[in-house]
């Protein structure tokens, strides 16, 4: 059976596919916690992802002892995340519905409450205007403590090298596996998707009663490392430190994906 479906129509899918490593994931914030505000790593600290999805970074991080706090525009993936268990002793987090450029009300959260952000893997990307991202960055700085800090994960187009790419990903739970082949479509300079990657996802589901098989597609904003840097200049933060996946410093070295450190002045 084939249909199109959005890969967050149905969030138990979608986190069965991405739940696989999201514990080593928190291990390398943690260690970029670690670099970018020293001293012992205290558990009042509050953590805040914004598009959070099914909330599997946030339970992670609550299982350690963290204070986690999240929001997504997705009622579904709310939703589930409030549905899902808190390892046993842990504070659960709290969930939210709200939208990346406008949220420090509907998340009810302070001014200058927050310690540590973060929004993984291109996540911020589905923002498809510097307006947009100017705008969530504003609402990061007025909810970030002074000093505090806002991780991001992006990965940086170099425009003369263009090419379609693909990535298979894989996850299981019980008696239902999920695959998803993922093809990247490159953006076309000097056309208005010029700055939009398109990205054809096909899921494949396995359950005992049979194989379903689901299409969507979505697109990312593009940026170069220049475009990238002259963003977040204009921006309310201010750049503080590249890492790469494993939360090492990138020390001048130029990978695709990496994770920039933003920091409430």
């Amino acid at each position: 059976m084939e249909t199109r479906q959005g890969l967050y129509a149905d969030p138990l899918l979608y986190d069965i596919l991405y739940t696989p490593g999201t514990a080593a994931e928190i291990d390398t914030l943690e260690k970029v916690e670690r670099a970018c505000l020293p001293g012992n790593l205290a558990a009042d600290r509050l953590w805040l992802e914004p598009a959070c999805g099914t909330g599997r970074y946030l339970r992670t991080a609550a299982g350690r002892g963290r204070r986690t706090v999240g929001f997504d525009l997705d009622t579904r993936q709310i939703a589930y995340a409030q549905g899902r268990r808190t390892p046993a002793g842990a504070v659960p987090p709290r969930y939210h519905v709200a939208d990346m450029t406008d949220f420090s009300t509907g998340c009810r959260l302070a001014p200058a409450s927050v310690d540590f952000a973060f929004n993984p893997v291109n996540s911020l990307r589905h923002l498809g205007s510097d307006r947009a991202v100017l705008a969530h960055f504003a609402q990061l700085a007025w909810v970030l403590k002074p000093g505090a800090v806002y991780v991001v994960g992006i990965s940086l187009t170099d425009y003369d090298w263009l090419m379609p790419e693909e990535d298979l990903w894989e996850g299981r739970r019980g008696g239902c596996r999920v695959s998803q082949l993922v093809n990247y479509l490159p953006p076309e300079p000097g056309t208005p998707l010029g700055r939009t990657e398109r990205v054809l996802s096909h899921l494949t589901v396995t359950r005992p009663t049979g194989v379903t098989h689901f299409d969507d597609s979505y697109d990312l904003r593009t940026y170069d490392t220049s475009q990238w840097r002259a963003l977040v200049k204009k921006s309310a933060l201010a750049a503080s430190g590249h890492f790469d996946a494993q939360g090492r410093p990138l020390a001048g070295r130029s990978l695709p994906y990496q994770l920039t450190v933003l920091r409430n002045p």
